[in-house]
């Protein structure tokens, strides 16, 4: 990790316990064992997002970066990269017979047949709400379930977690990425009364911070212990038990599309999470089996040097991922100002996980220049 004046100490030692998540450069490792992530999303109206999404995901080190998406989207999304593989078959209103009856289990078989091939999903960049595709995701996400694959929800699949929260609830390995109106909308659909962001900021006086991770950590018991990124000025990160606040500098343009950043990042970062606890390497940590069931225990993993539980390895890649989009806007932004692009975001995917993370030790990379 490089020394930044930007990165405050408490930062930089949890990049340096992110960085026992990263799998080294190694001549051992074959072809996709450093990940292997899909996106769920893109439709007519929108191909950018799904694209923003797999290329950070490519951008920041998996080996294989999918993006499943409607027909109608596919060449568009293709024609934008030839590194992103790109299939598309996810079913719209537009590709069946019957849109008003349809098999949603039988129309989602060939997304659920790739999931024995994934580490992680993305779901909702450019997903749209059509009504058949929104069926046939929610039948991909009680799949993915039922066999521990991750995911990653935003934009629109959140908007199948506001519809129905039994998709999610007590899903311990699912990260929701909502901003202030989708946190809102959530906490509406749970019945739970919590301030905004809004009402927290005008406020006079008062620990702002800590009352945005109270109102996270309450959405995230609400829901069973998902982790939740509550994206703001800053970000809050919080699993119900413990939470994080992201406090690094970002950029001040708030273009369409930096989201995208931040969920394929987080792809990869799961992906790497599944690698860690396979014992894909040696990190060079003590063997520690026991869960960290609340903050205490989840700090002392943090600080020590025994092998962390899924919960904080989970905590850790929601935040890593959070402080690398952060960090992406901000070097953007200094470099294009007001005219910052989501696009820009993505060049800068690589050299601020080198900023801020860093290879691991026994890397085998060629020296910089």
């Amino acid at each position: 990790m490089a020394n930044v004046h930007h990165i405050s100490v408490p930062s930089k030692v949890l990049f340096q316990k992110a960085r026992k998540l990263v799998p080294p450069m190694l001549e051992k490792f074959h072809k996709g064992q450093q990940g292997r992530v899909a996106v769920i999303g893109g439709s007519l109206d929108y191909t950018g997002a799904p694209y923003f999404s797999a290329m950070a995901s490519a951008r920041l080190g998996c080996d294989l970066s999918h993006v499943i998406c409607e027909s109608s989207a596919a060449t568009v999304i293709k024609s934008y990269s030839p590194n992103l593989m790109v299939h598309p078959i996810l079913p719209s209103s537009a590709s069946v017979k019957d849109p008003g009856s349809i098999d949603a289990p039988s129309l989602a078989s060939p997304i659920i047949a790739m999931l024995g091939r994934l580490h992680a999903l993305v779901i909702g960049p450019g997903l749209g709400r059509d009504g058949v595709t929104l069926k046939v995701v929610t039948e991909v996400m009680k799949e993915a379930r039922s066999r521990s694959i991750p995911f990653v929800l935003d934009a629109d699949g959140l908007l199948l977690v506001t519809e129905n929260p039994d998709l999610v609830k007590g899903y311990k390995d699912c990260i929701l990425t909502p901003n202030v109106n989708e946190f809102s909308r959530l906490a509406k659909a749970l019945n739970i009364e919590v301030p905004s962001l809004a009402q927290i900021s005008s406020e006079e006086s008062g620990d702002k911070t800590s009352k945005e991770a109270e109102a996270c950590e309450k959405l995230s018991q609400a829901l069973g212990g998902v982790t939740i990124i509550q994206k703001g000025p800053h970000d809050v990160i919080s699993n119900g038990v413990t939470s994080i606040v992201s406090d690094l500098p970002g950029g001040l343009k708030r273009s369409g599309g930096q989201g995208d950043t931040l969920t394929g990042s987080l792809g990869t970062l799961l992906a790497w999470r599944a690698a860690y606890h396979d014992a894909l390497w040696d990190s060079g940590e003590q063997e520690h089996s026991k869960v960290a069931q609340n903050k205490e225990e989840v700090q002392g993993e943090l600080e020590s040097n025994k092998r962390m539980s899924p919960s904080t390895t989970l905590l850790l890649a929601a935040w890593a991922g959070a402080a690398i989009t952060r960090e992406c806007s901000r070097r953007a932004f200094k470099a294009k100002g007001r005219s910052m692009q989501a696009s820009d975001l993505t060049d800068e995917v690589h050299e601020s996980f080198l900023t801020l993370i860093g290879e691991p030790e026994g890397s085998k990379v060629p020296e910089r220049l």
